[in-house]
């Protein structure tokens, strides 16, 4: 059973600004827009009910960059289409082929060398200026989406 009313203290990565908080509630007041964060959806819905009829203005963001973190060997790969490069680098040929759904060793060891050689100078620029790029790799079959 999972205790509600355990405290979380929320672990922001260096470069975040957002706040001490899984969500933004932003909402206008008589002085002006006021802000709090909240550390659950069911905080946020709590003060949605508070301030509706109070405030005309309410705002909830979600910084989902920050605060979702890593799944568990995920890297930088964020949705179940995509696989994080550097981690499909290490796999062993079988497990790499089967991630993405290769059944030609050629081109298996096309895109191995593809990858590698994009890792290596992500990692390179990485080391000359602080920036780290994400590198993910597109499964087989996955639809590719601009939004």
């Amino acid at each position: 059973m999972i205790d509600e009313q355990l405290l979380v203290t929320v672990a922001h990565r260096p470069e975040c600004s957002f706040g001490p908080g899984f969500y933004r509630v932003m909402f206008s007041t008589g002085s002006g827009m006021q802000t709090r964060y909240c550390q659950t959806q069911a905080e946020v819905e709590g003060v949605h009910h508070l301030l509706s009829g109070v405030s005309d203005r309410l705002c909830v963001e979600r910084d989902g960059y920050c605060l979702d973190g890593d799944q568990e060997g995920a890297g930088d790969a964020r949705t179940p289409d995509v696989i994080d490069a550097e981690q499909w680098l290490g796999l062993n040929v079988a497990d790499g082929m089967r991630e993405l759904g290769l059944t030609d060793e050629r081109e298996y060891a096309r895109m191995y060398h593809q990858i590698e050689a994009a890792v290596g100078r992500r990692n390179n620029r990485q080391a000359q200026t602080g920036t780290r790029a994400s590198i993910v790799i597109k499964r087989r079959g996955a639809a590719v989406q601009n939004v």
